[in-house]
Formats: C-alpha cells, sequence, structure tokens
C-alpha cells in the first residue's frame, strides 16, 4: 500500500455566497479519511470548475446535500480523476486503479485525498489521460444526454438546425462536435467575437456574436431559411435564452440547462400554442441513472478516438483558487477550469 499522509489540503465552503468574498478557505491540514468495508481511498490527481460548483458555493445548486440542507462547512467540487491508494475489506479494485469516483450530492472533490464506495468508481482506461478523465461526467454526458432527447423528441429530421448558448464553453465545444457527428447543424450563440474563428474550425457550421446582432431572433430564422431552429439549449437565460426561444420551428424544443444570466427566460403563449413548441429543463442528475451503464464506455470511446476533445482553459494549484474562479467567470474563457491537487 501506498504511503498515505494522515492530512491534506482540501478547499471548503465556510459560507454560502460569492466565491471572490470569503465564503472559501483552503483547509491546509484537513484529515485523510480512511476506507471502510467496500469503500477505497482515492488520491485525486485532478478536479473541475464547473458552473454547477459555482452555484454550490452561492448556495443555490439543488444537486449538493449541504446546499439544500443550508449547511456549510464541507468541501464542494462534483468531479475529478484519481487513483486508488487504500481499500476496505471486500474490494476488487487494487492500489494503483485510476479512477473517477462518482461523487453525487456529498461532493468533495477539491481536496487531494477522499474515500468513497468501491461502486461509485469507474475505472479509467490506460489511453485516457488524468486530466481528460476528470472531466468525464458532468460535461460529455450532459452533451450525449441533450442530444439524445433532441433526436428522440425534436422535428431533426427534417431540419437539422440546433441553436446553442455558451457556445464557447467546453460543454458548447464539445456540443458542435458530436452534433455534427451526428449529422446536425448548429447555431452558435456568443457574446463577443473572441473566440468566434475557433468554433469555426471546430465545426460550428454558424456563430453569431450577440453584440453585432440588433435582433438575435430574426438572424436565426435567416440562418434557417425562415423555418426556425429544431431545438433550443440554453445555458444563459435572459434575454439571449428568450431570444432563441423565440426562434423555435413548430415543434421545436426548447432545453434550459443553465442560468447564466441570473434571469429566466419568457415564453409567449402564442409560440406555446400556435407553434406547439415544448419547454423543459435537462439536468444530468436526472438523466444519468436511467441510462445503462455502457453510456459512461460510449463516452471513453469518444474520448480516445478523439470525436469529443475536452479543452482546458488553465490549470491551477488548490492555493489559488481566486484566480481558478476570476478565470471562471471571465467572458471570454475557451475552456474548462482544472485544479491539479497532487
Amino acid at each position: 500500500m501506498a504511503s498515505v499522509p494522515t492530512t491534506q489540503k482540501a478547499l471548503e465552503v465556510v459560507q454560502f455566497g460569492d466565491p471572490l468574498k470569503g465564503t472559501l478557505k483552503l483547509n491546509k491540514e484537513a484529515p485523510v479519511p480512511k476506507p471502510g468495508d467496500g469503500q477505497v481511498l482515492v488520491e485525486m490527481k485532478y478536479a473541475c470548475l464547473n458552473p454547477a460548483d459555482v452555484f454550490t458555493v452561492q448556495g443555490i445548486y439543488p444537486g449538493v446535500k449541504n446546499v439544500t440542507e443550508k449547511k456549510p462547512g464541507f468541501v464542494a467540487g462534483l468531479e475529478g480523476s484519481g487513483k486508488v491508494v487504500a481499500t476496505g475489506s471486500g474490494c476488487s479494485l487494487k492500489a494503483g486503479t485510476r479512477v473517477v469516483p462518482l461523487l453525487g450530492e456529498r461532493a468533495g472533490s477539491w481536496q487531494q485525498y477522499l474515500v468513497v464506495s468501491e461502486k461509485q468508481c469507474i475505472p479509467v482506461p490506460d489511453d485516457v489521460d488524468d486530466a481528460t478523465a476528470a472531466q468525464l461526467f458532468v460535461n460529455p454526458l450532459t452533451v450525449v444526454g441533450m442530444l439524445d432527447e433532441i433526436q428522440q423528441k425534436a422535428p431533426v429530421k427534417d431540419n437539422p438546425w440546433i441553436v446553442q448558448t455558451a457556445a464557447n464553453s467546453t460543454l458548447g465545444r464539445m456540443f458542435i462536435q458530436l452534433a455534427r457527428k451526428r449529422g446536425l447543424k448548429t447555431i452558435n450563440v456568443i457574446r463577443t467575437s473572441a473566440t468566434k474563428q475557433e468554433l469555426v474550425q471546430l465545426g460550428a457550421d454558424e456563430v453569431v456574436v450577440v453584440s453585432e446582432e440588433s435582433e438575435l431572433s430574426k438572424k436565426i430564422l435567416q440562418l434557417t431559411g425562415g423555418k426556425g431552429a429544431a431545438a433550443v439549449v440554453d445555458a444563459v437565460g435572459g434575454e439571449i435564452g428568450t431570444a432563441c426561444c423565440s426562434s423555435l420551428a413548430k415543434g421545436g424544443l426548447f432545453q434550459g440547462y443553465g442560468l447564466q444570466s441570473g434571469q429566466p427566460i419568457q415564453v409567449s403563449n402564442s409560440d406555446l400554442i400556435f407553434k406547439d413548441i415544448v419547454i423543459r429543463g435537462f439536468w444530468l442528475a436526472i438523466w444519468f441513472p436511467k441510462q445503462p451503464s455502457s453510456v459512461v464506455q460510449e463516452v471513453f470511446d469518444m474520448l480516445r478516438k478523439k470525436e469529443l476533445v475536452p479543452h482546458i482553459q488553465k490549470i491551477f494549484a488548490l492555493e489559488d483558487y481566486l484566480e481558478a474562479f476570476k478565470a471562471q467567470f471571465s467572458p471570454d474563457r475557451r475552456g474548462k477550469i482544472l485544479f491539479k491537487l497532487t
């Protein structure tokens, strides 16, 4: 068994609120837990900083138990990767096995060591690196899930156009790649032109810069030949999400999966009635448990083949968490923010 320290670094949520204003504390002497029966101790290599993690720190994300119970004093972080360094009795995983721990409502990836049930560990293939594996869960599976829903419930057979907001995010870039692989066309909405050419090179069919358009919905109608979009996937809400929703074709599907603006969309009753559009949300925590276990291996296969390529903006040490959050909030962020833990 590898030598394991008794203390570790852990980034703790000490109160809910603005991540840049004293809500987080780096504990350099947090205890390293010991695995019980059926549990493994994972030495974490990388952990992601996702929008849902921001909402966790703010105290508004319903997917973390400490948030719903209004109890700060915990380690946040929804996903990451590491390797097994110790096991409890009855475990089949061996020390040295690289894994992605599924943390669910407990969270906790922003620390150097964590204990998790062996059943909640996904082994990482040898040809997928640690930084890529750390991004397995939230973004790739959300993209797969949303596209599956679209292909099942939106009129894409006759109209291949899908609009997505926040298209320059890591998830947005993956959406472009997988939609193209499935024969669908994307209209990618971004706020500034800084990443426009990158998205075109990645395979975006159209890129619309909000700051350059007076009427976003009319632009989308123009790009779709007057049909409107078969589907919209929206991470922004507010005016941008509302404009995209109003550009839906008859029978179109709107999927909301984020709220970066902090404002809800407004939906026209006439669109609901006369265009028969459908408005629904997408949350991985609801979709994923209904899927076969093979969906994870499908994502690993796409990562191996470079059909999905997670783009990393920057990797920060845990001590530099304030700079990491500033990078996360940058309007021109081009990829995922990661913490390097060990």
